[in-house]
């Protein structure tokens, strides 16, 4: 299998290395990353100026731009065969709720909605994780269902993994969106006539009973959230029929 491995923290993040040795096992990795950190990038696209790649070695490009235009880039311009999946990660903090709306690693795996497998994205629900030393044993949990299976779909798995230790992983969870409430407040400060906003911290979960990846990952399962890229609101599509 030919594993194409990305993430928004930077092709040199701890998170995408670790995963790089776990997934040798499954098959070949090339890595496409970016060159520095740009988490919150979503999907965007650099289409106003040129993108600068930087060849670290056969088998990994950094890419001085976002997480989506290191996929575009290699696989649609420099890769001569296409892999058969994307993975994206290991982040390090969540991606649950709303946070895939901005995520740079579901982006990175949603760039991968085009290819033979399905794409799957990979999260520690913690930006300072402590227990990353048992991270092989957290990833056999789900990885030879989504890989030695090879699920084909469109499908985009979006996996949050809690940050205890394997022995406290109950399990998995196929689990969907939870909400979060909206975002803290912005700061806005003027320094010498110019004023400078710094975007406020992600909400708090809506408190919920249903099967949520907040709520897997809180009771110590690991949550795999399947997305899909529809947003259409197939609900008003039925309402709004009747003034066509």
């Amino acid at each position: 299998m030919d594993i194409l491995l990305s993430n928004d923290d930077g092709y040199r993040a701890k998170g995408i290395r670790i995963l790089e040795q776990i997934l040798l096992k499954y098959g070949s990795i090339t890595i496409a990353a970016p060159y520095n950190n740009v988490s919150a990038c979503s999907n965007s696209l650099t289409v106003h100026n040129k993108v600068e790649v930087k060849k670290i070695n056969k088998k990994c490009y950094a890419i001085k731009g976002t997480v989506a235009d290191s996929i575009h880039i290699l696989t649609r311009g420099i890769l001569k065969k296409k892999p058969d999946i994307i993975i994206s990660g290991i982040n390090f903090g969540s991606n649950m709720g709303d946070d895939v709306i901005y995520s740079g690693t579901v982006a990175g795996a949603i760039e991968g909605r085009f290819y033979k497998y399905s794409p799957i994205a990979i999260s520690i629900a913690k930006k300072t994780p402590k227990y990353v030393n048992d991270l092989e044993n957290k990833l056999e949990l789900f990885l030879p269902m989504m890989l030695k299976k090879t699920i084909k779909s469109k499908t985009i798995f979006n996996v949050n993994i809690p940050d205890i230790p394997f022995n406290k992983i109950k399990g998995i969870k196929i689990t969907k969106l939870g909400k979060r409430n909206i975002s803290k407040r912005a700061t806005i400060e003027r320094i010498n006539q110019k004023t400078y906003a710094t975007i406020g911290g992600v909400g708090n979960a809506i408190s919920s009973n249903a099967l949520t990846d907040f709520n897997a990952v809180k009771d110590g399962y690991i949550s795999i959230t399947p997305l899909n890229i529809d947003m259409s609101d197939y609900e008003m599509i039925l309402k709004l029929k009747k003034y066509e």
